[in-house]
């Protein structure tokens, strides 16, 4: 049998006191018990990292400096300061699976040319409601795919911590700079997914148009600069043209606030038996309990 080896889960946050006690609660009911958690405060002001210094447990590690300095420095930081053989993403309002850290240590072991691998997504609104799965099919890792969709559902990413610190993030992409860490490395690295629903991805449906104006824009900016030498002028051209199109329909969405019905159609819809597995797990983590966290939750 295969060695498996330790995980260093990552939760950036910033003023998550509402929801970072769930996502930690998620982390200690993981089967697979070979983690350290870092938590990296990036400035907040709600009392989040003193929430969070409470915890007892070895493996747990608070980072909190004072400083706002952005995800992308975060993540980049976080490489740093991990001891783990593999390091997990997620976000400090989201919820993991039990099984997700277990799963995913399985197929990299079992996988060694593979440097990152994501999972499906159960979407659930800002009180914990399953809306419905995303990312069920296979990972298209084409350039041209990666230039139009991107790759990963980010918070899910799993990689071998090697591959985190060789290749960082660029805080110059702010708001998309997964993207633009998928479409620098997609041509020479190997990625996969799981096609489970193996986290909980907070969602709102309403939607914040100034961020989209200011993710397009970003998109832009990296179409412009990998477009051309993976799919040529003239294909980005057309791509480019299509971002601008979706922009001009979310606009015009959110003027007649209609927003939320196309934010829905990114997700498949959740038959009763995914419902109730969703509910019972979601219930399952909020039990959980963290040694020395205290206060309100959810």
């Amino acid at each position: 049998m295969k060695q498996l080896g330790t995980v260093t889960i990552a939760i950036p946050f910033y003023n998550a006191s509402r929801t970072i006690a769930d996502a930690v609660k998620s982390v200690f009911a993981q089967t697979y018990q070979d983690w350290e958690l870092i938590l990296i405060d990036d400035g907040s002001r709600d009392g989040s990292a003193d929430r969070v210094k409470q915890i007892q447990d070895s493996r747990v590690r608070v980072i909190s400096d004072g400083v706002n300095c952005g995800l992308s420095a975060r993540l980049n930081q976080i490489a740093t300061l991990a001891n783990g053989d593999y390091l997990a993403r997620m976000d400090a309002d989201d919820l993991m699976h039990p099984e997700r850290i277990a799963r995913q240590v399985a197929f990299l072991t079992e996988n060694p040319s593979i440097d990152a691998i994501d999972t499906a997504t159960y979407t659930v609104d800002d009180d914990l409601t399953p809306l419905g799965i995303r990312g069920d099919e296979s990972l298209d890792c084409r350039p041209e795919s990666v230039l139009r969709n991107g790759l990963f559902i980010h918070p899910t990413m799993m990689g071998r911590t090697k591959w985190f610190r060789q290749n960082p993030y660029d805080g110059a992409f702010h708001r998309a700079e997964d993207r633009e860490l998928w479409c620098r490395t997609c041509t020479e690295s190997k990625f996969a997914r799981l096609v489970e629903p193996l986290f909980f991805y907070r969602e709102a449906l309403t939607g914040n148009l100034q961020n989209y104006i200011n993710t397009g824009k970003t998109i832009r900016k990296i179409l412009l600069k990998y477009g051309p030498p993976l799919l040529g002028a003239w294909r980005t051209s057309v791509l480019i043209n299509k971002f601008a199109m979706r922009s001009a329909i979310y606009r015009g969405a959110t003027a007649l606030g209609i927003q939320g019905k196309l934010i829905r159609r990114r997700n498949r819809p959740l038959t009763q038996n995914e419902l109730k597995t969703a509910q019972t797990i979601i219930t399952q983590i909020l039990e959980t309990s963290v040694p020395g966290l205290t206060g309100p939750s959810h």
